[in-house]
């Protein structure tokens, strides 16, 4: 059996990735796994400079409500990769494969993919992710 590894991301390309899965398991016994990575830049508050005539408490206060802030990015994000993984894996299922795992890590990309290539016979990804300039 074949084994898919199909990086998505809320790109345009997504739907590509999925649409060129089903068309390989149309030719081959396969199993898929769908991956999506929350990198750092999707976590991430904007640096803050609190030097400066801040006082103590005020300072205190701001890194608690940026801590909070974060946290709610975090929730976030993690909702947002579990909604792209399930539309993305009832994609393929209509598509008629039946064998779709999806997955979702925190972290680099490139990290991720080194660590997941052994299983994967083929990797699907996109032509640009989300974040890239159009």
């Amino acid at each position: 059996m074949t084994r898919i590894l199909g990086l998505i991301d809320g790109s345009a390309y997504a739907q590509s990735v999925c649409d060129h899965i089903a068309w390989i398991a149309g030719k081959a016994d396969v199993t898929v796994e769908l991956l999506h990575v929350i990198g750092r830049r999707d976590l991430a508050s904007e640096p803050v400079n609190l030097s400066g005539n801040i006082g103590l408490g005020a300072r205190t206060a701001l890194l608690e409500e940026l801590a909070e802030l974060d946290a709610q990015k975090a929730k976030v994000a993690h909702a947002r990769g579990r909604l792209l993984l399930d539309d993305a894996k009832t994609r393929l299922q209509e598509a008629g494969v039946a064998n779709v795992e999806t997955k979702l890590r925190n972290g680099d990309l490139v990290d991720t993919v080194l660590e997941f290539e052994a299983n994967a016979d083929i990797i699907v990804i996109g032509k640009r992710g989300e974040g890239a300039d159009f």
